[in-house]
């Protein structure tokens, strides 16, 4: 075993758990930062202790692991299913968030009563609805609730934060304004992105591309979307169309529209 990964095993004590836990909607990921190896990281909102029967819910708890090559796990753990593993607890685990270290996957399929009755309502689908707008889903990995929306002859994603009904409702009524004027917020986005980012596109594509005009500029991008995360904060997302090399065009608002500096992102 490489001492990088017996320096990440040893915030985990020594006994290990049989343990099975849910996963989440969209369970798993793997970052690598300076060392050799890759951290798989496995979320979960559920396990239970095979020899104690426990059960534990928790949004927050994360099964983690040291590995070269991350093909063989992407495989074996699929969203929302219930997995048997051997596992090692972390050390400083707090009530909120807890970390399992894998030790050994012992089945990938695993049939619980109580988990499942678990499983199933984590998959019910949620929604927020709006008469006027209609239903929004929630996507449980990301707390927000979405739809797809017409908006000039395409259709763009919506999203709002789920934080209270009272904000979650302001956030639906300050979507119903934008939308009741969208083409003159369509407008007023497209001429500030342009007035505010043409120097800039120029200079990004002064080696390869002729330069383009205001008018130009504001031809070729397009909205893709709009999201709503902080009460009085809406995030504009526009499709760039080229000019910073499909990099994604990003301008917060407040409700009344005042618009800060565009950005590039992705």
């Amino acid at each position: 075993m490489s001492k990088e990964i017996e320096n990440f095993n040893s915030n985990f004590d020594d006994e290990i758990f049989d343990i099975a836990f849910v996963l989440k909607k969209q369970n798993l990921s793997a970052g690598k930062s300076k060392g050799k190896y890759y951290t798989l990281l496995v979320s979960a909102i559920a396990y239970k202790n095979i020899i104690t029967n426990e059960i534990i819910e928790n949004e927050n708890l994360l099964i983690v692991k040291e590995i070269e090559d991350t093909n063989h796990y992407f495989q074996i753990f699929r969203n929302k299913t219930i997995v048997r593993l051997k596992v090692r607890k972390e050390k400083d685990s707090s009530d909120l968030y807890i970390r399992f270290l894998l030790e050994d996957v012992v089945d990938n399929d695993y049939k619980d009563d109580d988990l499942n009755i678990i499983l199933e309502k984590y998959s019910r689908p949620v929604y927020y609805k709006d008469e006027e707008l209609g239903d929004f889903e929630f996507d449980k990995s990301i707390d927000m609730f979405s739809k797809n929306i017409e908006w000039n002859d395409d259709n763009i994603s919506v999203l709002f934060k789920n934080i209270d009904k009272e904000v979650n409702k302001k956030s639906a009524d300050i979507i119903k304004k934008i939308f009741a004027n969208k083409k003159d917020v369509d407008k007023k986005l497209k001429d500030y992105i342009s007035e505010n980012m043409l120097e800039d596109a120029n200079s990004w594509n002064d080696d390869d591309k002729p330069h383009i005009s205001k008018e130009e500029f504001i031809k070729l991008i397009t909205l893709t979307s709009i999201t709503i995360i902080y009460e009085n904060n809406i995030t504009f997302y526009f499709d760039d169309g080229d000019i910073f090399s499909g990099h994604v065009i990003a301008v917060d608002s407040d409700y009344d529209f005042n618009f800060a500096e565009p950005y590039i992102i992705g």
